[in-house]
């Protein structure tokens, strides 16, 4: 099967729900259903709700911290150690899809780098650091701070190394996100700066699936609803796994998907996954409309191959910067523009530098669209600058 870029992402789109001026769907919250939604950097969630929010249902800005509050969408470390969003009804079997197996091999792609040397031993140590964060979040909850401090009491100091940014010993973030693949940590709201942990399986329902591959295939099948066609390599870099889980997940979809997609025009073209009941949708995808603000650590910015959505290089560096990226315009299912916003005082100033051969900007709907996002950065509305 051959198609080219436009068409992968024109599937994309509408698989993101960006396909029209605002979302189909009239719950807010549906796009957490797709498992590729995440809040870092943090605000990027709710940006990406509110991009996608129906035009007549529209998001409250404190509704996804409602929603964590009253616990029916959950807040956890995913394998790549950023901030997962996902609704509280999926939570078990999205952790149960990305948690590695005590496979050693599969362990230490995910934590290695947070043990000390060992003898190809990793699940012993993973084991311990997760009955003492799930002994001293039993009951409570713990500001950052506060449970490394309780940890010091309950870990060997191998597991603590010292940190030279904080200057003190604490434990390592892939820990906190074993534990959390295990049900023991989630984020429940802030304590001033920090967030502040609970254990997920003392917060809401925490139903393990009764077969964790069904979980890992669904945890493939959406990820190519999403970012299809595909290759294996970059769904575990997606997913923050290593190269034998991945490939051991990339199985279980075989007879339900084919192989044979070549996307012409990008590095890497050949030898993609789409599902089987994709192949359609993506042959002949639905026509794009309307203007996005697409927030940085959207979820559409989360595919690796990131010339499907932007070949122009120097566009690129400045969109995936390690910290303070920029945003992209999409205008009718192409992106036009990268953009950038500053509050200044109640409003907030976009800048927006068109990209080559980009024509001409409809300034009226952008417009509109920034003061939509504009109460997500404390502002009352926006206005709208072309460098």
């Amino acid at each position: 099967m051959d198609v080219d870029a436009a068409q992968v992402l024109a599937f994309r789109l509408a698989a993101h729900g960006l396909t029209h001026g605002r979302g189909d769907d009239p719950d807010p919250l549906a796009p957490l259903a797709g498992w590729g939604v995440q809040d870092s950097p943090p605000g990027a969630a709710t940006g990406a709700l509110l991009t996608r929010a129906h035009a007549k249902h529209p998001l409250a800005v404190d509704a996804l911290t409602d929603a964590i509050a009253d616990r029916s969408v959950v807040a956890l470390y995913n394998a790549r150690t950023a901030t997962a969003v996902v609704g509280a009804a999926d939570v078990a079997a999205f952790a149960t899809a990305l948690r590695p197996t005590d496979d050693d091999t599969e362990l230490k792609a995910l934590v290695g780098s947070t043990l000390p040397e060992s003898s190809g031993d990793h699940a012993g140590p993973v084991a311990t650091a997760v009955d003492a964060i799930s002994d001293v979040l039993d009951g409570t909850t713990l500001s950052r701070d506060d449970l490394h401090e309780a940890l010091r009491g309950r870990l060997p100091k191998a597991l603590l190394p010292w940190c030279a940014g904080c200057k003190s010993h604490h434990a390592r973030r892939g820990l906190l996100v074993m534990a959390a693949l295990n049900g023991r940590l989630c984020l429940e709201g802030r304590a001033g700066r920090q967030p502040r942990f609970a254990r997920t399986d003392q917060t809401v329902a925490w139903r393990p699936p009764a077969d964790e591959d069904d979980a890992r295939a669904e945890l493939v099948r959406r990820y190519l609803r999403l970012y299809g066609p595909s290759t294996r390599q970059d769904f575990a870099a997606w997913a923050g796994v290593g190269t034998a889980q991945g490939k051991r997940l990339w199985t279980l979809v075989d007879d339900e998907s084919r192989d044979d997609v070549t996307v012409s025009g990008v590095a890497r073209g050949g030898g993609r996954r789409i599902l089987e009941a994709d192949t359609r949708r993506l042959a002949q995808p639905r026509d794009a409309s309307g203007v996005h603000l697409l927030t940085p650590g959207d979820p559409l910015l989360l595919a690796r191959d990131r010339d499907v959505l932007l070949d122009d290089r120097d566009a690129a560096k400045r969109v995936w910067k390690a910290i303070g990226g920029a945003g992209l315009v999409l205008v009718d299912g192409r992106v036009a523009a990268l953009w950038r916003g500053r509050k200044q005082g109640r409003r907030l100033d976009v800048t927006v530098d068109p990209l080559p051969r980009a024509g001409r900007l409809p300034l009226t709907k952008l417009a509109a669209v920034a003061d939509a996002l504009a109460p997500h950065r404390g502002c009352d509305g926006a206005a709208v600058t072309v460098s």
